[in-house]
């Protein structure tokens, strides 16, 4: 862990600059930053669509690049390049990329609740609503493959049930979870709770979901903003670190002010359907962004701390990085 004194100083500034009137810490002269969103566009990046468009990153004192990922692109490359400053990514894979020697430091967390659960179609021989992870033994679990997010917590899963690989069928469906629940072609799939949840749901598909840890220890955390090293002074990441809880809570308090800043990156939203099912993946990624009702952006150190040694545990990585996230 890195304890940067003066990093949260100006972070715990966001809180008293809402109190009392004032700005938080800022850069002293505008500070260009490519912002890496690790996805094509989509309504759950309207955080930072919102923050350029609404001059929210400019008040903080960042000129704001973002530059969307391609599908075949590697998550870390274009930070590790210098091609980005900074990186909206999960910090689980961040931990895992660090753990492989690469310089990669969370700073702020977007979705203190972890997105990612277990699902199956509760109508299904066998899949208890209710019960719990213990329902896995048996079973088969879809995952997109032996990597990622969706890997990790399939194995976090498993090992929270006391179940080991050879009790679990892990199965490779590649990015067809919907399609994979909704034909019966596994038992189980991980899927996150603002994306392939809500599509099953719009199905009419009623579901078993599972959450893969105790929300109030969690032992693996999502989306943040991750830097590489040393290079963005304190200033500078206090300042990402409130715009964005900034521009979280324009985003809460304005729903369609997201949604407009969203169509002008994804010109589908014009149609009526799929601006109804960008409302429902708004509503829960901002659930995510908030789930006690208000919005934090904090880095949860027992929780990365946890999650360094799960990773270890269930044989991810060979031992807890040094330095990956600042608390």
């Amino acid at each position: 862990m890195i304890n940067r004194r003066n990093f949260i100083r100006g972070a715990a500034a966001v809180g008293i600059a809402s109190a009392v009137g004032c700005a938080p810490s800022r850069p002293s002269t505008s500070e260009q930053l490519t912002v890496g969103l690790t996805y094509i566009p989509n309504v759950q990046f309207s955080a930072f669509y919102v923050g350029v468009a609404e001059g929210i990153f400019a008040k903080h004192g960042l000129d704001v690049k973002l530059r969307h990922h391609g599908q075949q692109e590697d998550l870390f490359g274009a930070i590790l390049r210098g091609e980005e400053d900074v990186v909206f990514a999960s910090a689980d894979e961040g931990v895992v990329a660090a753990a492989q020697g690469n310089d990669l430091r969370t700073f702020a967390t977007s979705y203190q609740r972890y997105p990612i659960e277990v699902v199956g179609d509760a109508r299904a021989a066998g899949v208890d609503p209710s019960g719990g992870l213990e329902m896995l033994a048996g079973r088969s679990l879809g995952i997109p493959g032996h990597f990622g997010s969706s890997y990790y917590a399939a194995l976090v899963a498993m090992h929270n049930a006391g179940l080991s690989e050879d009790e679990v069928q892990l199965t490779d469906i590649g990015f067809t979870t919907v399609a994979a629940i909704a034909g019966r072609k596994v038992d189980f799939a991980m899927a996150f709770s603002n994306n392939e949840v809500i599509q099953l749901e719009a199905q009419g598909i009623p579901l078993a979901v599972l959450p893969i840890q105790d929300p109030s220890a969690p032992s693996l955390v999502g989306p943040g903003l991750l830097t590489r090293g040393t290079t963005l002074g304190d200033d500078v990441l206090a300042a990402l670190a409130a715009a964005m809880k900034e521009s979280e809570e324009a985003v809460i308090a304005d729903p369609e002010l997201a949604l407009d800043a969203t169509a002008r990156e994804v010109p589908a939203l014009a149609d009526p359907a799929q601006k109804e099912s960008a409302e429902k993946v708004l509503l829960a990624t901002t659930e995510l962004w908030a789930p006690n009702g208000e919005v934090s952006v904090a880095v949860d150190a027992a929780a990365m701390d946890r999650m360094a040694t799960l990773l270890t545990d269930v044989g991810i990585i060979e031992a807890p990085p040094s330095d990956f996230y600042i608390a």
